[in-house]
């Protein structure tokens, strides 16, 4: 059985533009292939809907679209002005609830779209110059005046409307802006609160006037810091705009019904083949569901590709539409759960050349390679191999999700093995549970990498048992000392450890007796008052008589592991002999 038998493989490899729905053809394609969620579907009836409509009395606002690159913020605002420009496209909607409460805006707008680019232009130019433009394209002749003679823009959008509404009198005018945020972003202070004034001036017309507005942000520009300096303008323009927010769900269930959409049968048929393997992991049978929607696409996939700091998000759907050309033809492995995890994303991204300017990442690339390349070479267990390289791409992956590559964060051998799905032959043969004995098993590979690398580059949190890619681990001093004392005689060790000794001490090359390690010192009598005596320490035990005292030295802490073990073997480390 082949993945093409058990999918409905649509690729999704372009980028949508706000422009393109300009065009009647594609705003028609965009409708028809846009796929909406339940969450969604409740968000455009609910908000965008009752906002953008006017036949109906209401304190009206504008509308920013909030999500992430990739999320297809860009793909609801051209289905939302599509559907107000063209009552038509309303049936073509695949949520028949969605399009019925469309057409109460269904054709009753006239559309103007725009994009901002690279620009030292104000808010204000950018849209006043788009609207007079696309005024005069559909026979509307205005000019709105200069910033220097007006007080107010408000009153310029109403003599606006009053000269549409003498060509179009039963029809609104919609205005759509994309990459509002990162326009924003690049103003200096003084002209940032000239533009949210005008943006909250904007949402201030949307009340009075046929005049709608809808802005795509990548985040919610209320809760930026960047504009923190600016809080009370921020708080201004949220009064007069509803958000839409576009959660991770929404990726989910476009990459599950549009990029690899099932039939019932196909459902069937996948959670037959995934069953007998849900019993080696802890999340598998609770979410079966959403694993048979999703497959061949393990659903942690996505969940961490939007915690990657560093790639845009718009990449995930590119990056599985890739990866499932690669796969389609191929078939369906009967050993083991033919799931594609996050881990298989850092080919990519290793091999992509821009990403090695980043420092951080560059840095995390040279630490991934060089664990590799040592287990490729040198790992002790050839059947684990293949798991050994997924976990360090896996780590690869993670490291980058922190924010900082040096956080002492990661994740648990249970959490590797569920999110990857990871598997070994032979491991239902064991016995045991099956969950707990794989779970071994990968533990067990975990610190084969630390032993073959030395302990170089990865480290384990004991609190919270987190394995995780350490940058600055370059070298692992208790790792190297087991490494070494392995090698050690017992009359080596005793050596090294009279000698680790004498140093914790500060005792003197000139010994009390010549060829024995004993130095003469002085203790005081505390008990009897009596003055300082001479004596003399040694690693030998001290012979016997009437004003003998033994005082045992323990070993701190602080010494080495290789003092402390072999501590274990000696009853008697030194001793004081008065004299």
């Amino acid at each position: 059985m082949k993945y093409g038998e058990l999918i409905q493989f649509d690729p999704i490899e372009t980028i949508i533009q706000l422009r393109e729905a300009d065009k009647s053809d594609a705003a028609r394609q965009l409708v028809k292939t846009y796929v909406i969620s339940q969450e969604m579907a409740e968000k455009v009836v609910n908000i965008a809907i009752p906002q953008l409509q006017f036949d109906q009395l209401m304190d009206n606002k504008g509308l920013l679209v909030v999500g992430n690159y990739g999320t297809g913020k860009s793909h609801l605002m051209s289905v939302i002005s599509a559907l107000a420009e063209n009552r038509e496209l309303c049936s073509y909607l695949n949520d028949s609830n969605v399009a019925k409460k469309a057409e109460k805006i269904g054709g009753r707008f006239k559309v103007v779209r725009t994009e901002i680019g690279a620009t030292t232009m104000s808010l204000r130019d950018i849209l006043v110059a788009e609207l007079e433009e696309h005024l005069a394209a559909i026979g509307v002749t205005y000019s709105f005046p200069s910033t220097a003679k007006i007080s107010s823009n408000k009153r310029a959008f109403e003599e606006m409307m009053t000269a549409f509404h003498q060509e179009y009198p039963d029809h609104g005018l919609l205005l759509v802006v994309d990459e509002l945020l990162d326009f924003l972003r690049t103003r200096k202070d003084h002209e940032l609160i000239l533009d949210l004034n005008f943006l909250r001036e904007i949402g201030e017309v949307c009340k009075d006037l046929h005049f709608r507005f809808i802005a795509g942000v990548q985040e919610a520009i209320f809760d930026s810091p960047r504009f923190s300096f600016v809080a009370d303008s921020i708080r201004r323009v949220k009064d007069r705009f509803e958000q839409i927010l576009i959660a991770r769900k929404d990726v989910k269930f476009v990459v599950a019904e549009r990029l690899l959409k099932k039939t019932g049968e196909q459902h069937v048929k996948i959670r037959e083949y995934l069953t007998p393997f849900a019993k080696f992991y802890g999340r598998m049978n609770e979410g079966m569901d959403e694993f048979v929607r999703l497959f061949p696409v393990h659903p942690d996939y996505i969940d961490t590709f939007e915690r990657v700091t560093a790639v845009e998000k718009r990449e995930v759907l590119k990056t599985l539409s890739v990866a499932m050309k690669k796969l389609i033809t191929q078939d369906v492995p009967g050993d083991r759960p033919g799931l594609i995890a996050y881990d298989g994303y850092w080919t990519t991204l290793r091999e992509n050349p821009s990403f090695r300017s980043v420092p951080d990442i560059k840095a995390v690339i040279d630490c991934s390679q060089v664990l590799e390349s040592r287990v490729q070479q040198a790992f002790t267990r050839p059947a684990y191999k293949s798991m050994a390289l997924r976990l360090i791409h896996a780590l690869s992956v993670h490291r980058l999700t922190t924010g900082d590559i040096y956080a002492t964060l990661g994740a648990t051998a249970e959490e590797l093995r569920d999110s990857l799905c990871l598997y070994q032959p032979g491991i239902e043969d064991m016995g045991g549970d099956p969950a707990d004995d794989l779970l071994s098993q990968v533990e067990t590979v975990l610190r084969e990498i630390h032993k073959t690398v030395s302990g170089q580059f990865i480290s384990s949190n004991p609190e919270n048992r987190q394995y995780y890619l350490d940058l600055k681990k370059t070298d692992d001093f208790d790792a190297l000392i087991d490494k070494r004392a392995e090698s050690l005689d017992p009359d080596q060790l005793d050596r090294y450890y009279y000698e680790a000794l004498k140093r914790v001490m500060e005792c003197t090359d000139h010994t009390y007796v010549t060829g024995y390690k004993i130095w003469e010192h002085e203790i005081e009598w505390l008990e009897r008052g009596r003055p300082p005596v001479r004596a003399t320490s040694s690693s030998a035990p001290p012979t016997s008589g009437p004003r003998q005292f033994r005082h045992e030295i323990s070993t701190s802490t602080s010494f080495s592991p290789l003092i402390n073990r072999t501590s274990k073997t000696r009853r008697n480390p030194m001793s004081y002999s008065c004299i």
